[in-house]
């Protein structure tokens, strides 16, 4: 039976007679009336004219009415849904007045045969249930955010006041999200990422990237690099590390990317790619390409790990380019092929297993002092073959040898490192993704998500800004040099700095024959003297050239020099040993794009500034209006005048705004692609439950089934599997470095946009 519900406003209640001008208001009242009565709507019929199909007659009904069709499969089916309908009565019918060309309630029945909902369970209703556009754009903030649909949901009850107030149930909130990537998805991988990159580039002319074709013109490779990639290589893209990364997308394809330091040593990105492989030609073609978005700048070193195909296309690309190889991949290469194998248990005693870790840990000692202690060639190569003789099976050891410019130090005195030694800086990167990436995201998906990750990054940067010009920094002694680099340098650089300038005064010197030329060797706590370094000191030049070769490394001057310097009575740091990398003005200075236009990282920053300025005037206001009925009405009226004015102003203004970004003309031949781009398919291995061994997994001793013994393997050993490996694949070390020829695509294509 029906059940009256109380406080239902008298304006609501439908009658015999009542007008309404079009249908769709007609419907929005059932609506309306049916979620204050709590009962569902449905449309029931609707007849159209022939001649302008105009609708001459309808009937609304309730949800419940008429009773569900039998189903031919009632008798197979073991749990049948649960019936809704009870032959309802309720309805409202309209017929069209064709004078007047209005709408007029012709029939009406208003009660019902079963129970109604609770004005509590009233917003669960279907025809209650609507996300609006301004909803539908906060979920979709909060997703690119990286906030699930559970915790955005909470949110929105909270802000609304509970998820009684709220139009949408979790359910329609992950539906929403499913249908906003169906729909970004709608054109395929290819041709969406296109419509994405396209989108970018009329956000911001100087957004790039560039495919690589294979014969059958399916997009084998993809680069691509934003605004403030592009500055931020023209600033401090001298040190770059590159490294790529599996499990990240749906196509399982490698993903590459260019980052390096800025001034504060954070990372900075400088591109990204999703490469088909790791071949030679998808590796010469990228690095082409990244260079010739950067307008042809190589950096002075470029860091990698030991992939042969990678070197080659590195040696032949970067011509200008110190190559080095990452120092943390090639140490997990020396634990493997340095390791001894384990002999047989049954016939090996604890002495000899104690003497050989102990063995094993010495060699790896040795080869660690040969990576980073020697610094004279000579003292390297004898160490280097004495360590050769302990090892049984020198094939790794030589092929690493025949590359030992790439990654000891004796050979990398004037090499301008900024300190980098590995690939860590990409590395931490990846790591970093992956927490954010699945292996199943779709490309759009990869590449917002990819973005939010860089944008942290970029967060960090402001972060440390805000910091450097909040804090003055900690000068333990306030002589002229350290208040002058104080102002000139950042935080972090400043420190090392007085960490150098600290040395010196604990530096002693020996004056050589000739003009300015000292010995210098800094005395520790523990009564010892470091390393003497030849100091050459110029008072005309006001130069100061130390051996030891740290300025031309890392571009900070050593403590050595610092003492000449004050011996020669300089007391101000030269401005050609101020780096401007490292300064607080680092980014000064306008940067042009291949285009030759200047660059604008945020073409639209004054219109987020509108908006964010406006937003909160909004906010403040509804929240002084909402406590009064009589304000909340004004604010009402007023919002649906200045709607108007708005609309009018926005179609009477035909001139483009000073802040409008127009499309550049050289991506017009998009759209012949777009119609036909196809991304070159990757077999996918399928997952299993079983894990794949690795070396260090194939070097354990494991006992037959039934016994208690059972091989244990440390925490330090299972951490460093996971880092030397990326899922599951390992790094071969090269048999001979940069030899190995790979497979090739030829005929490919090259797309640049």
């Amino acid at each position: 039976m029906e059940e009256k519900r109380e406080g239902l406003l008298p304006s609501l209640l439908p009658q015999v007679g009542m007008e309404f001008s079009t249908v769709d208001d007609a419907w929005m009242y059932w609506i309306s009336y049916g979620g204050q009565n709590g009962f569902e709507v449905r449309k029931r019929y609707a007849n159209k004219r022939k001649i302008d199909g105009k609708v001459r007659s309808c009937r609304f009904v309730c949800a419940s009415e008429g009773h569900r069709k039998q189903d031919k499969r009632d008798h197979i089916t073991k749990c049948p849904r649960a019936e809704t309908r009870t032959d309802c009565k309720v309805r409202m019918c309209l017929v069209m007045d064709r004078e007047k060309e209005n709408y007029k309630v012709s029939d009406l029945i208003l009660e019902h045969n079963h129970s109604l909902h609770l004005p509590e369970t009233s917003h669960l209703m279907v025809s209650q249930r609507k996300i609006s556009e301004l909803q539908g754009f906060e979920i979709e903030t909060a997703d690119d955010a990286g906030i699930g649909p559970k915790a955005a949901h909470e949110l929105a009850s909270l802000q609304v006041g509970g998820s009684l107030n709220l139009s949408y149930t979790l359910r329609d909130h992950k539906n929403y999200l499913r249908g906003k990537r169906q729909r970004e998805m709608a054109y395929g991988q290819a041709r969406s990422m296109l419509m994405y990159f396209q989108d970018k580039i009329a956000e911001n002319p100087s957004f790039q990237y560039a495919l690589h074709m294979d014969r059958e013109e399916q997009i084998a490779n993809i680069f691509w690099v934003d605004a403030k990639m592009l500055t931020d290589y023209a600033y401090f893209g001298d040190v770059v590390s590159f490294d790529t990364t599996f499990g990240t997308n749906k196509e399982s394809r490698p993903f590459g990317v260019f980052v390096g330091f800025n001034h504060f040593r954070e990372t900075v990105v400088f591109g990204a790619a999703l490469l088909y492989d790791e071949t030679f030609e998808s590796f010469k073609w990228l690095f082409e390409t990244f260079l010739k978005a950067h307008n042809g700048k190589h950096p002075k070193t470029i860091y990698t790990d030991q992939d042969a195909a990678m070197g080659k296309a590195v040696h032949e690309v970067f011509s200008e380019t110190w190559h080095g190889l990452c120092t943390f991949h090639i140490m997990q290469n020396a634990v493997k092929h340095l390791a001894e194998p384990e002999k047989d248990e049954s016939s090996t005693s604890s002495e000899d297993v104690v003497e050989g870790t102990e063995e094993e840990s010495n060699i790896l000692a040795d080869f660690s002092a040969c990576m980073y202690e020697y610094e004279d060639e000579e003292t390297f190569k004898n160490a280097f073959g004495i360590m050769r003789t302990k090892v049984k099976k020198q094939t790794w050891l030589d092929s690493i040898y025949k590359v030992k410019e790439k990654w000891a130090e004796c050979y990398m005195k004037d090499v301008f490192t900024l300190g980098m030694r590995s690939t860590q800086l990409s590395e931490s990167l990846n790591s970093e993704l992956k927490r954010h990436f699945k292996s199943d995201f779709d490309i759009i998906r990869f590449l917002k998500h990819f973005e939010r990750v860089v944008e942290s990054k970029r967060n960090k940067e402001l972060n440390s800004e805000f910091e450097s010009r909040k804090k003055l920094p900690r000068i333990k002694m306030r002589t002229h040099m350290l208040l002058q680099v104080s102002k000139l340098y950042t935080p972090i650089i400043f420190e090392a700095f007085q960490g150098e300038y600290e040395r010196s005064m604990a530096a002693c010197t020996t004056a050589l024959e000739g003009n300015s030329e000292y010995l210098v060797s800094i005395y520790h706590e523990d009564f010892r003297y470091e390393k003497e370094y030849k100091v050459i000191g110029d008072p005309l030049q006001q130069t100061s050239t130390c051996s030891c070769g740290q300025f031309n490394r890392i571009g900070i001057l050593c403590s050595h020099a610092i003492k000449v310097l004050d011996l020669m009575n300089i007391k101000s740091l030269p401005a050609q040993y101020v780096l401007k990398r490292w300064t607080k003005e680092a980014r000064c200075g306008a940067v042009q794009d291949n285009q030759g236009r200047n660059i604008i990282e945020n073409p639209r920053l004054d219109e987020t500034l509108r908006y964010k300025s406006m937003t909160r005037k909004f906010l403040s206001l509804a929240q002084r209006a909402a406590s009064h009925p009589g304000c909340s009405l004004i604010v009402h009226d007023t919002l649906d005048i200045l709607s108007k004015k708005i609309e009018e102003e926005i179609n009477g203004c035909t001139t483009p705004t000073v802040d409008q970004v127009t499309v550049p003309t050289n991506v017009t031949p998009v759209s012949n692609l777009v119609s036909t781009a196809c991304l070159k398919k990757k077999d996918v291995e399928t997952k299993t439950s079983k894990r794949k061994r690795t070396w260090l997994d194939k070097k354990r001793k494991f006992t037959k089934k039934g016994t208690k013994k059972k091989e244990k393997v440390s925490m330090k050993e299972q951490q460093t599997v996971k880092v030397a490996f990326d899922d599951g694949v390992a790094k071969e070390g090269m048999s001979e470095p940069y030899s190995a020829e790979n497979g090739a695509m030829t005929g490919d294509l090259n797309v640049e946009f």
